[in-house]
């Protein structure tokens, strides 16, 4: 099974390199400019139903995102672990890499 692939871009447009080298994009949440702060939490849940909509079935996701550390952090609080099959990219010296999931071990080690 190909996993989905959500784009959530803060700042920056980055769903056409993520197209070139991830594949095909589902959905993306695009906000190419800088945003508040306030506006953090609108875009946490628009980016959560995306995730959630991609994910009906059990399919697995693949979440690229480019934005605020806190936009990240509430957004992984709304995911929650374990909620999805979520798998996330992170941008490395020129290309999206998988980053390691956390697991609940990792919590209790």
């Amino acid at each position: 099974m190909v996993a989905k692939v959500v784009v959530l871009e803060v700042g920056r447009p980055i769903k056409s390199d993520v197209e070139r080298q991830i594949g095909s994009v589902d959905a993306v949440i695009s906000y190419p400019r800088a945003i508040s702060e306030v506006e953090i939490p609108k875009i946490a849940a628009e980016a959560y139903k995306a995730i959630s909509e991609a994910a009906q079935g059990g399919e697995e996701v693949t979440v690229v995102l480019s934005g605020p550390l806190a936009l990240s952090f509430e957004l992984g609080q709304l995911v929650g672990l374990g909620k999805f099959k979520v798998k996330v990219m992170q941008f490395s010296q020129g290309r999206y890499v998988e980053v390691p999931p956390v697991t609940r071990e990792h919590m209790f080690s």
